[in-house]
């Protein structure tokens, strides 16, 4: 590893599984130090042990005010100021538009569209002392294109999710703070299992969904999205891409590249 963060300090939300966790490693093995901030404690405590001494797990609720500043402070006291920010906690909902309840879209819209507001405001106190900053938005395929698959709570918040980054890129531009956000087309295998069909096997049903276009390389085998996401994320938050603000950077095996005419 290259150090790409050292020195730096990054809130993962969400980081306590998934694509969140595999973040979280790919950042300490790079040299940041990393606050893991969920509501799974168990898990994010277990990972933060696993990383060792520059990772922290503390518990937030990303769609709390007071959650957001109790963390940031946790995050300057045992850590320092945080230069990184990704915004990567989301709840999935699926229903069709007809049956969709008002609990589920305020529900999905307070983690995943006030949840990374109430962040860029709890963390920009920092990113000005430090004089530059970098927030990633982890958004989704299903925020670029419609699927006629029940998604209208969550894919709203994700469109949303767009707009609010590149709002974000436009005013804080001027303070040095990049605002970017993510696109892959696959997001916690967990997060969407329990809308599948009973002894499915999830990890083969998503490989299949992220192999639709791009065939993996000979010397790939397994599901590595996780990785290629964080990967991408890596470049976001590091100053290799200190070019970049305001972007949609898909992270989907030509997904949202143009018609899929072949199953």
């Amino acid at each position: 590893m290259s150090g790409r963060l050292q020195g730096k300090v990054a809130i993962i939300t969400g980081g306590s599984r998934g694509t969140g966790a595999a973040i979280a490693r790919l950042f300490v093995a790079e040299g940041a130090r990393v606050a893991i901030a969920d509501l799974r404690e168990e898990q994010g405590r277990a990972l933060a042990a696993e990383l060792g001494g520059d990772a922290l797990f503390h518990r937030c609720d990303v769609a709390s005010r007071d959650d957001w500043a109790a963390l940031v402070a946790a995050v300057r006291e045992h850590l320092g100021e945080p230069a990184v920010l990704v915004n990567n906690a989301a709840l999935l909902d699926i229903a069709p538009i007809d049956e969709v309840t008002e609990e589920s879209l305020e529900r999905l819209f307070r983690v995943n569209q006030l949840g990374p507001i109430l962040g860029i405001q709890a963390v920009l106190p920092s990113m000005r002392a430090l004089g530059y900053g970098s927030i990633v938005n982890m958004g989704s395929t299903d925020g670029v294109l419609a699927q006629d698959m029940g998604l209208i709570a969550y894919a709203s918040t994700k469109f949303a999710l767009r707009g609010i980054t590149r709002t974000a890129a436009m005013e804080l531009g001027r303070d040095a703070i990049r605002v970017n956000c993510l696109v892959p087309d696959s997001g916690n295998i967990e997060m969407s299992a329990p809308f599948l069909p009973e002894g499915m096997d999830h990890d083969e049903l998503m490989r299949q969904h992220v192999e639709q276009i791009l065939k993996p390389p000979p010397w790939a085998s397994g599901f590595h999205r996780y990785e290629e996401i964080a990967r991408m994320t890596l470049f976001l938050a590091s100053d290799e891409s200190s070019g970049c603000t305001g972007g949609d950077f898909p992270v989907d095996g030509g997904y949202t590249a143009g018609r899929r005419f072949r199953p």
